[in-house]
Formats: C-alpha cells, sequence, structure tokens
C-alpha cells in the first residue's frame, strides 16, 4: 500500500477519533445540572432498591410492560431523555406522584424547540424586568446574575421548571403560539402534555398494576385506588383475591407513607412485598418474570445504544487491514466486529422478546435493525471474498454503518425514541411487513456502498489511479479474466479497484433490493389505500433514491473515468436516502411521516 494512502488511513482515523471525542463532549457538556432539591434526594435515592419494582408489569395501551419501561416512556413525555438528577425513571415517576411540590421550582421539563426556549426567556426576562423593582431590596445585580446562569443552562439543556412555565407572560406567549399550527402548535402542545402528565393524580391513574380477577388478556388493569373502591365496596366477596388484595393496598400504603418521610428501609420492604403479592391475584395473566426482569436490565442498559463504541474500536482496526494489508489487525479487527455484532443481535433479540414483535415499528427500530441487516450481509459477503483482495471491505462498510446508526439513537433519543410502543393495526400486513424489511435493508446497503465510495473519493483526491473494477462488482466476484485470473486476485488488485468493486456489489443489491421493497410498497397500497401510488413525499424520495441507483448502472457503461462517477454517484444516493429518511419522517407532513 503506498505511502499516500497511509497518510489517508491515519487521517481517516483520527477524524473519526475527533469526531467521536466532540460528541462526547457536547453530550456530558449539555448535561443538566441538577438544583438543590433535587440534589438533597441522592441520599435517599442511593438506599432504595428498586428492582424488584421495576419487574412489576404495567398495563399501557394494550401492553404489558416492565415498570422500568412504563416509567421510561411516561417520563420521556416530561424530561425527554434527561436522567433527572441523575435517578432512574422509575425514582422520578414515583418522587413526583408522592412528593409533586419538591418539583414546582425544579427544572424537569424538556422543551425541544430551540426558537421556542429563546421566546420563553425573554418572556421571563420580562416579568423578572417588572417584578425585580418591586421585590428586590438590594443585590438585583446577584438575582439577574443567578437568572441569567439558569435561564443559560435551559437554552443549553432545554430543561426548565413548572413555575417558569406558569408565568403569566410565559402562558400569554403559548396562548399565542397555539395559534400557529404550522410553527408553534406543536411546541405549545409537548410543552403542555410534559405538565400535564407529570400531575400526581394522572401518574396515579396510569399506573395499572393491578391484573383483574380472572380476567382474559384483552381486560384492562387497575390500579391500586381502583383496587381499593373494589375491596371497600366488596366486590370480591371474602374469595382469595380479596386477601391478597388486602395484602397488596397495605404494601402500598406502607411504601408511600415511607417514601414521603424518606425511610428507605421500609420502602424497599414494602416493594419486596408488592413483587411478592401482585403475580399472584391472577397467575395466569400475569406475564413471566423472565420476560419482565429482561426488559427491565434492557431499559436500565440505555437499550444497549453503547454498543457503538465496540463498532467504533472494529472499525480503527478494519481501516487498517483494508490499507495495510495487515493480517494481524485484521485478525483483531474481526474478533472485536465479531463481538460487537453478538451485542447488536442481543440487543435486537431482547428487544423482540419484550416486545413480542419484530422490531421495526418505529425509527429506532428502523435505523437498528437495518444496519443489522447489513452486518448479516456483510458476513455473508466476507465469506464469498475470503480469498480475494475485497476481504474486510464489507466488515468495515457494516462496522462504520452500524457504529453512526447506533451513535444516532444513543445521542439523539427524543428524535429516536427508544420506548417499545404496538403496531398500529394498519401495519399488520404480510405485504408490509416484507416491504418495509426490504427497504431498510436497501438503505442500509447504500449506507456501506457510501463507505467504500467515500474511501474511493479521498484515494483519488489524494492523486490515486483512475481504477475501476473491469468487470462491475457482481461480475468481478463471478467472472474470470482470460488468464483463468479473478479481476479481484491480490495479483491484480489496487485500492481503485478494491473500493470501487466493493461500491459496485453493494449499490448493485442496494438496486435490486430498493426496487423489490417499492413494488411490495405499491402492492401494500393498494391494498390498504386503494391505490398503489399516491406521490407521498416518502414515496417520491424513496423512488428518487432508485433513480440514482439506475443512473449510476447507466452511467458506468457511458463514460471513462468509471469509477469517480460511480463513488460520486453512490454518495449522492446516500444523500437522497438520508433526506428520506430524516427530512420527509421528521419535517415534511405526510402519510409515512412523523411530523
Amino acid at each position: 500500500m503506498t505511502r499516500r494512502m497511509a497518510i489517508v488511513s491515519i487521517g481517516a482515523a483520527a477524524l473519526v477519533v475527533l469526531l467521536i471525542t466532540t460528541v462526547v463532549y457536547r453530550h456530558l457538556a449539555s448535561r443538566p445540572e441538577s438544583s438543590a432539591e433535587l440534589e438533597a434526594r441522592v441520599s435517599f435515592a442511593v438506599q432504595l432498591d428498586l428492582d424488584p419494582l421495576g419487574r412489576l408489569s404495567v398495563y399501557e395501551d394494550g401492553r404489558l410492560k416492565s415498570f422500568d419501561s412504563f416509567a421510561s416512556s411516561m417520563m420521556f413525555y416530561v424530561s425527554g431523555a434527561h436522567d433527572i438528577g441523575g435517578n432512574r425513571d422509575g425514582f422520578n415517576y414515583l418522587d413526583l406522584m408522592l412528593d409533586p411540590h419538591a418539583y414546582d421550582d425544579a427544572d424537569v421539563i424538556y422543551i425541544k424547540s430551540k426558537p421556542m426556549r429563546g421566546d420563553i426567556v425573554r418572556s421571563l426576562q420580562g416579568s423578572l424586568d417588572e417584578a425585580l423593582p418591586l421585590h428586590a431590596a438590594g443585590g438585583e445585580a446577584e438575582i439577574r446574575r443567578t437568572f441569567d446562569d439558569r435561564m443559560n443552562r435551559f437554552v443549553k439543556t432545554g430543561l426548565i421548571s413548572p413555575r417558569m412555565l406558569l408565568d403569566e407572560r410565559v402562558q400569554d406567549l403559548l396562548e399565542i403560539a397555539q395559534r400557529d399550527l404550522i410553527r408553534t402548535a406543536r411546541s405549545v402542545q409537548q410543552i403542555r402534555n410534559a405538565l400535564g402528565v407529570m400531575q400526581p393524580d394522572v401518574l396515579r391513574r396510569s399506573l395499572r398494576i393491578v391484573p383483574p380477577p380472572g380476567g382474559g388478556i384483552d381486560e384492562p388493569w387497575i390500579t391500586i385506588e381502583q383496587l381499593v373502591e373494589r375491596l371497600d365496596a366488596g366486590a370480591f366477596g371474602e374469595d382469595a383475591y380479596a386477601g391478597i388484595a388486602g395484602g397488596v393496598v397495605t404494601a402500598w400504603e406502607t411504601l408511600t407513607t415511607a417514601w414521603r418521610s424518606r425511610d428507605a428501609s421500609q420502602v424497599n420492604d414494602a416493594a419486596i412485598r408488592l413483587a411478592a403479592l401482585l403475580p399472584t391475584l391472577n397467575v395466569g395473566l400475569y406475564p413471566g418474570q423472565n420476560r419482565l426482569a429482561w426488559e427491565s436490565w434492557y431499559f436500565q442498559n440505555g437499550n444497549m445504544t453503547w454498543v457503538w463504541l465496540v463498532y467504533l474500536l472494529s472499525v480503527v482496526l478494519l481501516l487498517m487491514s483494508v490499507v495495510y494489508r495487515w493480517a494481524p489487525a485484521r485478525v483483531m479487527g474481526l474478533s472485536v466486529f465479531a463481538i460487537a455484532f453478538t451485542l447488536h443481535t442481543l440487543a435486537l433479540v431482547l428487544r423482540w422478546y419484550v416486545s413480542g414483535r419484530w422490531p421495526n415499528a418505529n425509527m429506532f427500530e428502523a435505523v437498528t435493525t437495518s444496519v443489522w441487516f447489513g452486518g448479516c450481509l456483510a458476513i455473508i459477503l466476507e465469506v464469498l471474498v475470503r480469498r480475494s483482495a475485497l476481504r474486510s471491505v464489507f466488515f468495515l462498510g457494516s462496522a462504520v454503518a452500524s457504529m453512526v446508526a447506533l451513535m444516532c439513537v444513543h445521542f439523539m433519543p427524543v428524535q429516536l425514541n427508544p420506548n417499545i410502543s404496538n403496531k398500529m393495526p394498519v401495519l399488520h400486513d404480510l405485504w408490509l411487513y416484507i416491504h418495509t424489511n426490504v427497504i431498510i435493508f436497501s438503505y442500509c446497503l447504500i449506507s456501506m456502498a457510501a463507505v467504500s465510495a467515500g474511501i474511493y473519493l479521498v484515494y483519488r483526491v489524494g492523486g490515486g489511479a483512475a481504477d475501476y473494477v473491469r468487470a462491475g462488482g457482481a461480475g468481478a466476484l463471478i467472472l474470470k479474466k482470460p488468464d483463468g485470473q479473478s479481476y479481484l486476485s491480490e495479483a491484480n488488485r489496487s485500492p481503485g479497484q478494491i473500493f470501487d468493486g466493493a461500491t459496485m456489489v453493494l449499490m448493485e443489491l442496494a438496486f435490486i433490493m430498493l426496487w423489490t421493497g417499492l413494488v411490495m410498497g405499491a402492492i401494500w397500497a393498494d391494498h390498504s389505500w386503494g391505490r398503489p401510488w399516491g406521490w407521498d413525499p416518502k414515496e417520491v424520495f424513496a423512488l428518487n433514491t432508485f433513480i440514482i441507483l439506475a443512473l449510476l448502472i447507466h452511467t458506468r457503461l457511458k463514460v471513462r473515468d468509471k469509477g469517480l462517477w460511480t463513488a460520486m454517484l453512490a454518495i449522492a444516493g446516500f444523500i437522497v436516502m438520508l433526506f428520506n429518511w430524516i427530512v420527509i419522517n421528521f419535517v415534511i407532513v405526510g402519510l409515512h411521516s412523523y411530523a
């Protein structure tokens, strides 16, 4: 390998490390600072053992989930992805429900819209300017400095207290913003949802942890308060259910009293009793403890999105293997990639197990599942090319795609909500099921091709020769030269041929899969909506991506510098695909979007 390629590889590795360091720094720097009231709870929180409660089952929207999973989804409405006070969501949920006044002036409500944050700061500044001359008897500079520090923290983290949102000027601002349905109405609705969800009565009504006596799977569960009402009314008579229910009520009352008095020992004892009694109210209906325990573990461990760090290490090693053709780097890179892919598979299977469905119902699942598909294909392709110059390139593309995808879901949990939701009834269709998986698979292949195409462009910018694979992508793997050697044998390899060959293999496969996915989507649309094509924004840009892939294949037949045009069009297809996944999903309103 040339000295130029060595410099390029070192620069690429340094760029990756710099990027990750910058992202991690920004993430840590933006973590919310706890208020004094929240910090005072640390000593109480660390003495608690909430694992028994975390494994309780909660009924929400027709699904039974662990309390940890349920608390995560509820707190997401309030605080987004922030861990308030460094505590787990289960603690914050119970604390909001049982000691709500401590949070009146705590910065716990997350405002996603940055323009809305600025408008709120200006409204609060107006209220301070109006109130300060009337109430401040000296120390005005200190009050303003404290206010400015808190507002700067709010602008950075997006966290603000309920008391500030209930300020008269802020409420006037929200009332006006509510009328702008396009720009600000959604932000106002998000704020009001957060204020509503964190109300103690809402939290109590949502905590349906009591299975109905002899009820079926479709019968809603009830809250502790509803259980008390039915016991007082004698609804259960003198049967065994009434006896166990009485024990549940007693344990719950002990827990709430001990929580308010900050008696961690009694809270722990009551939690153990609740965890033992509640499943016995309806043994046949209550979910298995193993499933609830795994679901609780999954959410406590950040949905295993931290696996991106393992992929990062494999990227560095595999890049060294591809550039230097250094056997030890290849062995180490493959070993680390195998560990990362195994952990990735475990996360996928675990989510499948706890949700009861294949994980592709929301953006979090689509992103993580698509790159897992890419890893599966990379393994197959690497087996086929293990004796050719293409070895390690597909693993490198898969590792980069998986690393970036898991970084996105790790650092952007607000946009890519990790909470498990039910699949909408309209999505229960075989054609749609296949269509969705084929489409996201093709998107991952386009991402992997962008990696090899990007390396090819760096190679060319660095002065590399205008090499390309003479027999195309798949043809280079199957056909032989007149002398009987492979087009990508070690004897015939060059950097340009290697990266161009990998790009063509991936783009040819993506072309076939994207076309198949579009056809299947049209069949499903005709079945569900009565028309195969409706010019929905996501349909249009999926077609645009396919057109670029088709243009790539046809252009390669005509142009002289085939490698350069292939790489540029592969990058163009990747950009259009990203536009489809990001802008269409979250900005433009359509049948397929989240806007």
